[in-house]
């Protein structure tokens, strides 16, 4: 194997490692902002919180369409004129 091969392939270890380390460091960051923002300290957690805001956020949608449906019944809003 030539010299300049060898150069190439330190050179792209060299690449791979400062990548590594700053993928390292961004997660890192977001595991701190997990803990500060949401109490959470994994990414089971952070699912089992997904979870919880969506189904959450289901009966909320729920309400607010049950809600409109009762509103609508109850006015003829076709009919109002602006």
């Amino acid at each position: 194997m030539s010299t300049e091969r060898l150069l190439e392939i330190k050179n792209q270890i060299d690449e791979a490692k400062s990548k590594q380390s700053e993928i390292t460091g961004q997660i890192k960051s977001i595991k701190e902002q997990m803990k500060q923002k949401f109490k959470i300290s994994d990414l089971n957690e952070a699912e089992k919180l997904l979870e919880e805001i969506g189904k959450e956020l289901d009966e909320q949608e729920t309400k607010f369409e049950e809600g409109m449906k009762d509103l609508e019944s109850a006015y003829d809003w076709e009919n109002i004129e602006g």
